[in-house]
């Protein structure tokens, strides 16, 4: 009968299923995998939003020429400020002339952008920022093409 007895527990132990143990230790691996893709996923999410936002203001820079002559009127950038602080060359969030900027975005100037009501453009040097990243762009005369600087996106 003792031959019986021990060959029921060793059987009973090896019927199948997993340990809390081993359970717990699995979900530990499968948390801490997925806490380093969402990561990289979260980031890859925020550079796709970001490289968006960039062509759509590289695209209204470039259409600033049809407005112009649509309206038939010119079109400075950054406008010159009624409160008299002319030394400001650079445009927050929102919108000015033609141009509609997502939230948090600046674009620096180095000189006003005179877009004439002909749809000709003096050009500019410009660089987009969001935060601490800064994007360069110029903008070329006569048909406001942008080129990127350097490697910038």
């Amino acid at each position: 009968m003792p031959t019986s007895v021990i060959s029921r527990s060793t059987s009973a132990r090896c019927s199948g299923g997993y340990t809390l143990l081993e359970m717990v230790v699995v979900l530990a691996i499968m948390a801490l995998v997925m806490g380093i893709a969402a990561v990289r996923v979260f980031s890859m999410i925020d550079s796709w939003r970001v490289r968006t936002q960039l062509d759509d203001i590289d695209q209204q820079f470039q259409h600033l020429p049809v407005l112009a002559r649509q309206r038939g009127e010119t079109i400075v950038l950054p406008p010159p400020d009624v409160a008299g602080s002319r030394g400001r060359r650079r445009l927050s969030s929102g919108s000015a002339e033609g141009l509609h900027l997502p939230p948090d975005w600046l674009v620096h100037f180095d000189r006003r952008l005179v877009v004439t009501g002909a749809g000709f453009c003096r050009g500019a040097r410009i660089v987009l920022q969001k935060g601490v990243h800064t994007y360069p762009r110029i903008v070329t005369a006569p048909f406001c093409r942008l080129q990127l600087v350097g490697g910038a996106p």
